[in-house]
């Protein structure tokens, strides 16, 4: 069985009940730091009938050298962190702003786009031979019927349909009948 140390043998902890607080158990310093009570030099054993030494006030111990000083260092630290933080939040808060006003102008471009792809459909639909007839009968315009040539398959002056055509934005090359 182990043996207890004299402060652990004067308080022992007890299991705590339901609701209770646990008991009270002094904290103990490690042994390295405990005070320890000035013992006296040993004392020389002195001759019968020789005169007595005078008696000397104790020796006090030297004193302990000073440490440097810890509150500029820890008033150091705390600043660069303090200016680590302000820093950071600045940094966020730029960050941030930018990305609401990128978010701003992709939807002005969305919406850019959107208009575009609407003007490009309505042209398409005033370019169509429907809206091109009607358009031309609203400004007195009417189709020749007597100029008519209906082009029929087999007959000599029909001709195919790619004759005499170049495609759209080229001009005819003279001689070579394109």
């Amino acid at each position: 069985m182990r043996q207890l140390t004299r402060s652990e043998s004067d308080v022992r902890r007890t299991a705590p009940s339901r609701g209770a607080r646990p008991a009270y158990v002094p904290r103990t310093m490690p042994q390295g730091h405990r005070p320890r009570p000035a013992r006296p030099a040993p004392a020389k054993p002195v001759p019968v009938g020789a005169p007595a030494a005078p008696v000397a006030a104790p020796a006090v111990a030297a004193p302990r050298p000073a440490r440097a000083p810890r509150a500029p260092f820890v008033l150091l630290v705390v600043g660069l962190l303090c200016g680590g933080l302000v820093s950071l939040l600045l940094l966020n808060t730029v960050l941030a702003r930018d990305s609401f006003e990128l978010s701003k102008l992709r939807a002005d471009i969305n919406l850019s786009h959107q208009q575009k792809e609407e003007l490009e459909h309505t042209n398409m639909l005033l370019e169509m031979p429907a809206a091109v007839a009607d358009k031309g009968e609203l400004q007195g315009l009417n189709p020749d019927w007597n100029k008519l040539n209906p082009l029929i398959p087999g007959q000599p002056t029909s001709r195919t349909a790619s004759d005499g055509q170049t495609l759209a934005g080229q001009e005819p090359v003279p001689g070579t009948g394109r």
